[in-house]
């Protein structure tokens, strides 16, 4: 891949030149450019895959050598680099087409993370090209195509390998004899009784694909899947770059736990093989189908084992450890995220739980608890909560079922949102200060919470900055932040459906304009709260 950096400051390229490692993502091919006239020279020269352009240059800015490379080079990648952090220059980036956003200066590590994503873009982009010049085969679908040249990995005639290496290099798969490449094999218990499917073939590879990405498994690991005589599933795992990434137990055993959650009435079990080249892999591949048939027996291959009957996950203590989080949710006011919760919460009883009335019976309580505490905190008479259409009693009894128990909580609920807006507020500031709150996951302006008051955004920018000693902007960013250190904190929801809860559509703008509040990322700023959390003495 051929990359491209523009910047009117030397210091800056000097600086990504020595500290961004980019022979690791595989790229050998950089080049540095001061300004947009040298910047179309090199484009006019040679093939460029992706440009990442400062936008203040003196003559020719940025914006306008993007939109040059947008007319007149299409497939380049573009990639827009800034020192405001304003969501008035993402927009741009999104209008011109951009790939990606970056804030100035950004670290060696933001800039190597998008430049994995670009990587993995063009991997993807190019393999759909190739995939089309195959021919009209290939155009039925990848997956069934890939699924006999996968399994002839496995033949014992050195033609069949030979010919599947090559078609998955024309494919776009970085594969040869010496390269490394780990063998999985799964199997499903009621997809091998064709009377009880579960998920149909398609469904299950399908599966697979989305748990390893949801597991980080991902570019520059890539994977194949086939399906043997045996019906069982045989997973291929390696490396499109000749410096492949450690794949951890962990991340093989979370990729496992996270496939048992999307099938959680099926009997699963995988076997994982050791890492070999290419031109090993029938024997590894043997060894694991001897293993699994009883003819072998070996302590070193890891296999793990999901069964629903007998595997299940302690409710209680789920519900137990909800608790605390569930609090800071109502408190906070992310009302949408604690019902998401609490759905999760009525999966895990009606799904795994031994003994489901008992748990209905502790959510329950739970909910009491934290319900009526919330409503005492706030000078709220619980029983003026209730009336005709849905009573006292009707509450205390909904335990006896889940829709019963969902319905209690989209009523209590419901009277937290009614107390809300009995207890208006009485200023002008606390107004916009409750709008902002209320419509955190929104790209507010200045002048939607201006109209909210119903008073000029000027006159009433003045008076905010003077009351809270922050603008309006400023304190919309500040509270769009201390929400996501509260969800950090207290929920294990992934960052980026943080970023998209408080309304940042760009990954990397959240994580950038976070490290200038808290001057770590999302990220980083969950795992260290984490491990101050487990230092503390019981």
């Amino acid at each position: 891949m051929k990359v491209l950096f523009v910047d009117d400051q030397a210091s800056v390229l000097e600086g990504i030149a020595a500290s961004v490692h980019f022979d690791q993502l595989g790229i050998e091919d950089v080049r540095y450019a001061t300004g947009a006239k040298q910047a179309l020279e090199l484009l006019a020269q040679c093939p460029i895959d992706v440009v990442l352009s400062d936008i203040e240059m003196p003559g020719e800015d940025g914006i306008s050598l993007i939109r040059t490379i947008k007319e007149q080079y299409p497939e380049v990648l573009t990639i827009m680099l800034t020192s405001h952090a304003d969501f008035e220059y993402a927009q741009e980036s999104i209008r011109l087409g951009c790939f990606d956003y970056l804030v100035q200066p950004a670290p060696p590590e933001e800039i190597e993370r998008v430049l994995r994503n670009v990587l993995q873009y063009i991997y993807e982009r190019k393999k759909r090209n190739q995939l089309y010049e195959v021919g009209k085969r290939m155009q039925t679908g990848e997956m069934e195509l890939l699924d006999g040249v996968a399994m002839n990995l496995f033949s014992t005639k050195e033609e069949d390998v030979r010919a599947s290496l090559e078609l998955l290099t024309l494919l776009g798969y970085a594969v040869s004899e010496e390269k490394q490449a780990r063998v999985l094999v799964l199997t499903f218990s009621q997809f091998r009784k064709s009377d009880a499917l579960i998920a149909s073939e398609k469904e299950i590879h399908s599966m697979m694909f989305g748990c390893l990405k949801q597991a980080e498994i991902s570019y520059p690991i890539l994977p194949l899947s086939t399906v043997n005589h045996e019906k069982q599933f045989v997973l291929l795992l390696f490396s499109a770059t000749q410096n492949a990434p450690e794949l951890s137990a962990d991340k093989l055993r979370h990729f496992f736990d996270l496939l048992c959650q999307r099938m959680p009435k099926d009997l699963i079990r995988c076997y994982i093989g050791a890492e070999v080249p290419f031109r090993a892999l029938r024997e590894e591949y043997r060894r694991l189908c001897d293993i699994i048939s009883g003819k072998l027996s070996d302590p070193e291959v890891v296999k793990l084992d999901y069964n629903p009957d007998h595997v299940t996950p302690d409710v209680s203590a789920y519900i137990t450890g909800s608790g605390g989080q569930w609090r800071s949710l109502l408190a906070s006011g992310q009302h949408r995220i604690l019902m998401d919760e609490f759905d999760k919460c009525l999966d895990q009883i009606e799904n795994f739980a031994t003994n489901k009335e008992k748990a209905l019976c502790d959510l329950h309580q739970r909910m009491t608890h934290m319900f009526f505490n919330y409503f005492y905190e706030n000078n709220a008479n619980v029983h003026e909560l209730f009336q005709d259409a849905y009573t006292y009693n009707a509450y205390m009894d909904s335990y006896t079922d889940p829709d019963s128990l969902r319905e209690a909580m989209t009523y209590m609920m419901k009277q937290v949102k009614e107390l809300g807006k009995s207890k208006a507020p009485k200023s002008d500031i606390e107004k916009a200060k409750s709008f902002i709150m209320e419509n955190i996951a929104d790209p507010i302006t200045v002048k939607d919470v201006a109209d909210y008051v119903c008073l000029s955004a000027e006159y009433f920018t003045k008076s905010f900055k003077k009351e809270t000693g922050l603008n309006i902007k400023e304190y919309i960013t500040w509270t769009k932040v201390e929400a996501a250190k509260d969800m950090l904190e207290h929920t294990t929801i992934p960052v980026g459906m943080v970023a998209l809860e408080l309304g940042y559509t760009n990954f990397s703008h959240f994580s950038q304009v976070f490290k200038k509040y808290e001057n770590v990322t999302p990220s980083e700023y969950r795992s260290r709260f984490a491990g101050d959390k487990a230092d503390k003495p019981e």
